[in-house]
């Protein structure tokens, strides 16, 4: 167990220890339930994710990513 602190505007920064031991990565969605007087983290796995969500899930830019796929289109006309 470690401790963390909730900030003014209620963030809390996971410490390295906990995220490491979960794999939790920048960017990755998480579920967030509360449990009588607990508060549950989970990560959500790209599996869970579908279509181009999957893709996004490494924290890649969706405009950039729109456009990427633009190009390739247009390429192939």
């Amino acid at each position: 167990m470690s401790i963390a602190t909730v900030g003014a505007r209620y963030q809390i920064v996971i410490p390295a220890k906990e995220r490491k031991r979960i794999g939790l990565k920048p960017n990755q969605k998480v579920n967030v339930t509360a449990d009588r007087d607990c508060i549950i983290v989970e990560p959500i796995g790209s599996q869970s994710l579908r279509g181009i969500t999957r893709e996004l899930n490494d924290g890649t830019d969706a405009a950039a990513y729109i456009n990427k796929l633009r190009n390739e289109w247009n390429t192939r006309r």
